[in-house]
């Protein structure tokens, strides 16, 4: 994630601290993003599965994506320095920027690039070095949301429809191998309940006001949208017109 700077304002640090002790509660029902994480691992696992060769992680954080891998895959997790060290505290293998990749032409089987782009200033200049890096029809993954409020600010900056995915593809030398929508509409809109309500109780506690009796509520209403979003889930599946968020798999052409 290139950029001047990473400095998060105090906003979005006590918003982090928030997430974090909400963490405990990731994979119930009473955590506001509950929806988009019960699956995160199997979708992961479905992304790695199959991938040989070297596997470029770009913007790898946590770099989850490397106990997943077949042993005949050599994973290689790249971060930009300061992302990395004062956001996350993590150590990828190699530090470098994705408009800059420090790799050699055709060098790289498998690309990774998961919820990364909608952070890069430039992601034509980032796609033109993977495009550069990848061996000739090399895969690159990339995983965006599409209906999700601003984060990591400042260093959020656009947001793509399926459609827009595939023009981007065409205009940096990539085809289109496979399209994957997550979220239905259900679980999109109670999605945005959830972390608006999220959002609300952290504005009230930090204005110190008395309206902050309610915070105990929060936990009741975001338990009610998920288990409702659940429900009519089961009716209404994914599609395009409201999606939390797309993965595509390319390949380079040429």
């Amino acid at each position: 994630m290139p950029g001047k700077t990473t400095n998060r304002s105090p906003r979005a640090e006590r918003g982090g601290a928030l997430r974090r002790a909400a963490s405990i509660f990731r994979f119930t029902p009473l955590h506001p993003q509950w929806l988009i994480y019960r699956h995160e691992r199997r979708n992961l696992i479905d992304l790695c599965k199959g991938l040989r060769g070297l596997v470029l992680d770009v913007g790898c954080a946590h770099q989850a994506p490397r106990a997943l891998l077949s042993p005949s895959a050599q994973y290689v997790g790249l971060d930009y320095y300061a992302t990395a060290s004062e956001w996350y505290g993590t150590r990828p293998d190699v530090y470098g920027d994705a408009h800059a990749l420090p790799f050699a032409d055709s060098s790289i089987d498998n690309v990774l690039l998961l919820d990364v782009m909608e952070h890069l200033p430039c992601p034509k200049k980032a796609l033109s070095e993977i495009r550069r890096v990848l061996v000739p029809h090399g895969r690159v993954s990339i995983q965006v949301p599409f209906i999700y409020p601003i984060h990591d600010a400042p260093l959020d900056f656009q947001r793509w429809t399926v459609f827009g995915l595939r023009r981007l593809a065409e205009e940096c030398g990539f085809s289109v191998a496979e399209e994957h929508v997550y979220g239905s509409a259900p679980e999109c809109a109670a999605l945005m309940v959830n972390l608006a309500t999220g959002n609300l109780m952290l504005s009230l506690l930090e204005k110190r006001s008395l309206l902050s009796v309610l915070l105990p509520v929060a936990p009741l209403v975001i338990l009610v949208a998920n288990l409702l979003a659940l429900a009519f889930s089961k009716v209404q599946t994914s599609e395009p017109f409201m999606a939390t968020g797309y993965r595509v798999l390319w390949t380079r052409q040429g």
